[in-house]
């Protein structure tokens, strides 16, 4: 089975009967759900956040409360998705800083690293889609890779914010400034998509390959 597959945000339930989420599935245990951003009001609402923001909608949705770690540096909200035991997680590391948190937090409540969904930006697809690849790699995002660098394994969630609009622009600027109006509605229209894609990670009956 394909190791990657990537879905524009009406494609949910195309991508699910044919079985997009390349063959993972998560096992007796802990699914670990982690989103990537840099904490702080001032990051709040940056395209870098995205990660952190798709998650707090899934709290949202799942009827899961946050509750802050000090131990582990992040904010934790845990729960069952079906037979499935869930566990949300938001660093509170900088964004370049985030695979301590994560390697932790699989460390203490003893989660494969197969079984941890890490959910991020990415500015190399459309705003709004998604891609789920069943290896690490950074992909130029440097979040990501000190993720990889701590865990070597992994389950990537990336979700689209765009390119920049102005090749002359500073990839800095453009991933953390905030997502323009247009922009919000059309996050807030694939969000029904993403958290069915990443529920699905967790129901999926198949065995992985």
């Amino acid at each position: 089975m394909a190791n990657a597959e990537s879905h524009p945000p009406n494609s949910a339930s195309a991508a699910l009967r044919a079985g997009a989420m390349g063959g993972f599935c998560a096992k007796p245990g802990i699914l670990l759900v982690v989103g990537l951003g840099n904490p702080g009001a001032a990051y709040l609402h940056s395209r870098h956040n995205l990660g952190q923001f798709i998650l707090d909608d899934l709290a949202r949705n799942l009827n899961l409360k946050w509750i802050n770690n000090r131990r582990l540096n992040a904010d934790l909200a845990r729960g069952r998705l079906g037979r499935q035991e869930i566990l949300l997680a938001r660093p509170l590391s900088y964004m370049n800083d985030s695979g301590y948190p994560v390697q932790r937090i699989a460390n203490y409540f003893k989660v494969p690293h197969e079984e941890i969904v890490i959910v991020y930006d990415d500015i190399s697809l459309p705003l709004g889609e998604f891609k789920i690849t069943r290896r690490c790699g950074s992909g130029g995002h440097n979040g990501m890779a000190d993720v990889c660098d701590k865990l070597g394994e992994c389950v990537r969630f990336r979700v689209g914010i765009g390119s920049k609009p102005d090749k002359e622009m500073d990839l800095k600027d453009f991933v953390l400034g905030k997502f323009s109006d247009e922009e919000q509605a059309a996050i807030l229209y694939a969000m029904p998509t993403i958290l069915t894609a990443i529920k699905s990670l967790a129901n999926n009956p198949e065995t992985s390959t």
